[in-house]
């Protein structure tokens, strides 16, 4: 400490013997702090089951470290992956002032110069110190440089305690609104309903005297819709439900975007509602409507990723005119333009696509990491997760999404929804699931 204070009047010493314009500060403060290029080291599994490493370059000014001047305190809000070594890390901070910045020692109270050449220790916070060039006094910071502890895209499931209000449910629907997930389905001649907001308890809902009207369940604007008896009819908690006087009768609800209802009629056109079921109109299309999906159906409502103020909706489902596919359907509603020029577009399957979706019975579509998720019955057994990048347009299997191992659910009895973090899983049998992506559920410190 005598060395480096010495230091420090020298310096002001020579500066105001030399320069007499120099000005020097009583106040200073650490103003920007970056990382240079780290090691990252990431295991692996080969196919015979060999576990190796390998190392890899992690780029440090991509995670931006934040400065609270008020606390004291330098860390970075968006971890570095994990396997990052940060006990040899090369940082580049500048001060306010032209103040001089040192490093206290983690094992005493010794302080070191800092340089930008010097690889240090970041595994646990350090002590930054920066001098006011005047030589009056300092200001310390605890330097934390966070990485995180899990794989990021690894998903795991967790199971909860088996659910007997699921039992015996012959087959059901499920759908979320905020953190509260909805299940329905056929039992007895009704459409039974249940609620939960954590997995474990279960509030039973008003039962709809119509073993059908499940299939009808779609969200709009975080308000439940469904058609039972012929009647559409909406609820807030599944516990009230109003009746909405249509001016057409609608079959069935197939989907809904931020501004439209979309239902079958009867003749099986595809409808479309834009003030919440009062009045229908047929909606355009650029196929013929036998194509559209009449069992099994399934759907997503996504914000469009490459403007604003536009839904994409894909449709999915079996059509009787497609008996050995899915037929898929996808729709862009522009705010903008109020929705009246958009056509709902069939996304035809050719000997050049071979990544269609396949017919799946039960479907269950997610959107999930900037995707989509699909899964469903197959040959009696559970399909495989297939997963589309590209809007509906192929679909790929992929490993990193798979069904609990130890799942044993119904075939003909089961539903999934998410909140595009957790996904949940409920099967007849009464089991619950619930997984996510590791990086998706992350909390920042601050």
């Amino acid at each position: 400490m005598c060395v480096l204070l010495a230091t420090i009047l020298l310096v002001t010493s020579c500066m105001k013997s030399n320069d007499d314009n120099s000005i020097l500060y009583g106040d200073t403060a650490i103003s920007s702090f970056t990382l240079g290029t780290l090691n990252g080291y990431l295991h692996t599994t080969s196919s015979t089951g060999a576990d190796s490493v390998y190392q890899v370059s992690v780029t440090g000014s991509d995670y931006k470290f934040n400065i609270d001047q008020i606390n004291h305190r330098i860390f970075n809000v968006d971890s570095l992956p994990m396997g990052t070594d940060v006990q040899h890390v090369i940082c580049y901070a500048s001060s306010l002032n032209n103040g001089l910045i040192v490093i206290k020692n983690e094992k005493n109270d010794s302080l070191s110069y800092y340089s930008s050449s010097d690889s240090i220790d970041f595994t646990n916070p350090r002590e930054f110190r920066v001098y006011a060039s005047d030589g009056s006094g300092y200001q310390s910071y605890t330097v934390e440089v966070n990485v995180h502890q899990e794989e990021g895209n690894l998903f795991s499931w967790t199971a909860h305690p088996n659910s007997n209000e699921m039992v015996g449910l012959d087959a059901m629907k499920a759908v979320m609104i905020g953190s509260h997930l909805y299940i329905y389905g056929a039992k007895s001649g009704k459409t039974i309903g249940y609620m939960t907001s954590d997995g474990d308890t279960w509030s039973q809902l008003v039962e709809v005297d119509d073993e059908e009207a499940y299939k009808n369940l779609v969200v709009y604007n975080d308000v439940i819709y469904m058609i039972a008896n012929g009647a559409l009819q909406k609820t807030t908690d599944g516990n009230s439900w109003t009746e909405i006087k249509s001016d057409v009768e609608v079959k069935q609800l197939v989907a809904a975007s931020k501004t439209e209802l979309y239902a079958l009629s009867s003749d099986s056109r595809m409808m479309v509602s834009r003030d919440e079921g009062l009045t229908w109109t047929e909606d355009n299309l650029d196929e013929d409507a036998s194509w559209l999906p009449q069992e099994e159906i399934a759907y997503v409502s996504v914000p469009m990723n490459m403007t604003i103020n536009a839904d994409y909706i894909l449709l999915a489902g079996v059509s009787p005119a497609i008996p050995s596919i899915d037929a898929v359907w996808r729709k862009i509603v522009e705010y903008d333009l109020q929705g009246e020029g958009d056509k709902w577009a069939y996304m035809e399957r050719t000997d050049d696509n071979l990544l269609g979706l396949p017919q799946l019975h039960h479907l269950v579509m997610l959107p999930y990491d900037d995707g989509i998720l699909a899964f469903g019955e197959s040959g009696g057994m559970f399909s495989a997760l297939y997963q589309s990048r590209d809007n509906g347009i192929t679909w790929k299997k992929n490993s990193r999404y798979e069904l609990p191992e130890q799942f044993s659910g119904d075939v003909n009895s089961f539903a999934a929804a998410t909140d595009g973090k957790e996904i949940w899983l409920v099967s007849g049998t009464g089991e619950v699931w619930q997984g996510h992506l590791n990086r998706l559920v992350w909390n920042k410190k601050e």
